[in-house]
Parts: structure tokens; sequence; C-alpha cells
């Protein structure tokens, strides 16, 4: 909910949003395991209970595009 209603300050400020809307409960965020990491606001949901374990890898790659690093 907090990434999409982001979305809103981050366009203000001339960044790019997740591009689902405004609306969280009508957003159509990708399925899980799918995530939404293009932007400089960034999201993904995994399967596997409330840990952020699963999703450190994609959050590593994302914060390196974002410093301009290439990690390969």
């Amino acid at each position: 909910m907090a990434a999409v209603q982001a979305g809103k300050v981050f366009r203000l400020l001339g960044a790019k949003d997740l591009g689902v809307g405004d609306d969280y409960v009508s957003a159509a965020l990708p399925a899980v395991g799918a995530g939404l990491l293009e932007g400089q606001l960034a999201w993904r949901e995994h399967d596997g209970g409330h840990t952020d374990a699963p999703n450190v890898k994609y959050f590593i790659e994302w914060a390196d595009r974002q410093m301009g690093r290439n990690p390969h």
C-alpha cells in the first residue's frame, strides 16, 4: 500500500512511480515472485512467509542500478 501511495510524491519530484495508479485497493500488482523493479520506486512480493530474505537479492540489484553500479 505504501509503495503505491508513494507514487504521487515520486511523480511530483520527477521520478518514475510503479505505474499501477494511485489507488492501492485496485492497483494491478504483479503476481507473487514478480516485481516492479524498473523505476526509482520498486516493489516485489515473495512467498515464503513474513521475512525479507527472499527479496534481498532483488533489492541489492535494484539498489546497485540506482547508484549507477553494474554488479555483473
